[in-house]
């Protein structure tokens, strides 16, 4: 009796446990473009003005946009910088309009190119949250959307 009760308890201790999933930059379809390593710089959900940025992989698929939907409580007091792998910038023009952020590519990214984008200057609540921006791409000759997924920004309080 005393073995069911642990293998129970085990079992549900298990089932109860979050799922984590840690973006190691590479995906499960190897062909397809994708998000990872996201972050605020600082992490201090009281400081405004900070950075968040997100890094996407150009997979196989050369891409001539990038639109990024903000959070509601999240404005940009600055502007968003676009650099290659090796820091260099990518040219392209960046607007944001009701919470939309847009990023055209003066020439089409490259298929394995990893940008790293950086929104500057983030507003937000004050308080600690993770903000979730959803990220789509624009394929050269192609005029829908396509979703890249969701880039999660964890902003914590400190003492």
């Amino acid at each position: 009796m005393k073995k069911l009760i642990s293998t129970v308890a085990f079992t549900l201790i298990t089932i109860s446990l979050p799922a984590t999933a840690w973006a190691s930059g590479k995906s499960d379809y190897p062909d397809a473009n994708h998000l990872f390593d996201s972050a605020a710089i600082p992490s201090n959900a009281r400081i405004q003005n900070a950075n968040h940025r997100f890094k996407v992989h150009v997979q196989k698929s050369p891409i001539s946009k990038l639109s990024i939907y903000l959070p509601e409580e999240v404005s940009l007091a600055k502007d968003i910088e676009v650099t290659d792998g090796t820091g260099q910038k990518i040219d392209a023009q960046a607007s944001v309009d009701s919470g939309k952020a847009t990023i055209a590519f003066a020439q089409a990214v490259a298929p394995d190119t990893v940008l790293k984008v950086n929104l500057r200057g983030v507003k937000t609540t004050g308080f600690q949250e993770n903000w979730l921006y959803r990220v789509y791409s624009q394929k050269v000759g192609l005029n829908a959307e396509t979703p890249l997924g969701t880039a999660e920004v964890r902003t914590y309080l400190s003492n």
